[in-house]
């Protein structure tokens, strides 16, 4: 059974002014905005978004998944994100979690992306207290850092993303 998507309830802007609220729009007529995480142009340091997943009293069975939808008016360039999260107990302090990286994942970006979703899902197993299978992670906040990384980033425009966990 797959589960989800369960979108984040709190998004911090860490690295303030370089990480934004923002709304994407596309060059079509129709439904052309998307509200999500702003990620500033041409990432020259390392850059943060804060979020907060309020996990459901039961997990669905599968595997839990970061899923990103990213967006921008991008014929090239290359995104790199690197997810770094814990599950948090209730009566635990989450500025005290050790958050667990996932590893840096590429989000490429061609001739004829412009304004189309780019989809990147990545499996939350990092944490020992995992989302995958066991349900141990049922009632519980996910906290997370989202790290966009200026290694190897090459994309020249202002992206947004929208994040989400799923269960697949």
């Amino acid at each position: 059974m797959a589960g989800g998507p369960i979108f984040p309830h709190s998004a911090f802007p860490v690295t303030a002014d370089r990480v934004f609220p923002n709304f994407h729009v596309g060059a079509g007529a129709n439904s052309k905005h998307d509200e999500g995480l702003g990620v500033e142009a041409s990432v020259g340091a390392d850059l943060t978004w804060r979020l907060r997943f309020q996990m459901p009293p039961s997990l669905p069975t599968g595997t839990g998944k970061l899923r990103l939808l990213a967006l921008a008016n991008a014929t090239s360039g290359v995104a790199k994100v690197n997810p770094k999260w814990a599950a948090v107990a209730i009566e635990e302090d989450p500025s005290g979690a050790t958050l667990n990286a996932e590893g840096t994942s590429t989000v490429t970006w061609s001739t004829g992306d412009n304004d189309q979703y780019k989809e990147l899902k990545v499996t939350l197993d990092a944490d020992t207290d995992e989302l995958t299978g066991a349900k141990n992670g049922a009632s519980k906040e996910v906290v997370m850092d989202l790290v966009f990384e200026t290694t190897s980033w090459t994309l020249a425009q202002v992206s947004t993303w929208i994040a989400s966990i799923i269960w697949e």
